[in-house]
């Protein structure tokens, strides 16, 4: 059974956690502004100084806060996806989690279509070949993930590109390598003829096609 006292200290620091974050918000605080001292927050929270460095410390996990001597405690602007990527690095996600990781990544560069057809140059065009592979679809997972990350970065949006390399940390374990249906799928080279030759309308059907083995799982 746990610890009463370890299980009220838990619920403040949750609780101190959430204040913190309102205060943040309210005192229209920015990167590089500075936070009052743990002395005076545990003063303005009314909770002792232990829970709001608890508090603090799962801030800084999260990297909204910089704590230095001399200069003390800073916000900071955090990188949103940290957490995420360490887990998939650490490969701690479930089969079912990577799964859905897979089927969001799909999902991810279809939506993104658009914006890629958008945004190609014939320069573009010419740098994703490069990545292309076989005539046939390849079964070259680190040539695949190269592909699409090269494709998808096209689109232009920095944080979705930020996103998209985690989620191709699911491909090693939920790939449908070996399977008919694959080779039977759009090449990356028939996806850069549409992409340089198509209409949208086109690039979005290839794409489509080709992940057609990930969505029929």
């Amino acid at each position: 059974m746990a610890d009463l006292t370890e299980v009220h200290a838990t619920t403040l620091a949750d609780g101190v956690e959430d204040s913190l974050l309102r205060y943040i918000r309210s005192s229209g605080l920015n990167p590089g502004d500075a936070l009052p001292k743990e002395a005076e927050l545990a003063e303005r929270l009314s909770v002792s100084r232990h829970i709001v460095r608890e508090g603090l410390s799962r801030l800084k996990t999260l990297g909204m806060i910089d704590s230095r001597k001399r200069r003390g405690m800073t916000l900071r602007r955090p990188d949103a996806f940290a957490g995420v990527s360490k887990l998939a690095e650490a490969r701690l996600f479930s089969d079912g989690e990577r799964r859905e990781m897979m089927g969001l990544r799909v999902v991810m560069e279809l939506g993104m279509a658009e914006f890629i057809f958008r945004r190609r140059t014939p320069e573009l065009v010419a740098g994703l070949r490069k990545f292309a592979g076989a005539e046939r679809s390849s079964q070259d997972i680190p040539l695949e993930i190269a592909f699409h990350t090269r494709l998808f970065a096209i689109g232009g949006n920095a944080m979705a590109n930020q996103f998209q390399n985690i989620l191709v940390t699911a491909f090693q374990s939920h790939r449908p390598d070996g399977s008919s249906d694959v080779l039977k799928t759009p090449s990356h080279r028939e996806i850069c003829d549409v992409l340089e030759h198509g209409s949208s309308d086109d690039f979005y059907r290839v794409l489509r096609a080709h992940f057609e083995p990930y969505t029929n799982w």
